[in-house]
């Protein structure tokens, strides 16, 4: 299972996402950032490791080569 971190700034905090590749799903790393993500807010947009990670409202991700 290979995974992948990112950080994706929100109203000025900083929310951390484990990402996995094989499922295309993400996980916030602190369960309580759940309760900080709304509808209008998604998609949330993360840069890493050269490539540009789109998370969606419904748990999954796509990423693209920058």
């Amino acid at each position: 299972m290979k995974t992948v971190t990112v950080i994706v700034e929100l109203q000025g905090q900083p929310l951390e996402f484990t990402l996995d590749c094989d499922t295309r799903k993400w996980l916030p790393v602190e369960a309580a950032t759940r309760g900080l993500l709304h509808e209008g807010e998604f998609p949330l947009i993360a840069s890493e490791g050269g490539k540009r990670y789109e998370l969606y409202s419904d748990g999954t991700f796509n990423d693209v080569e920058l």
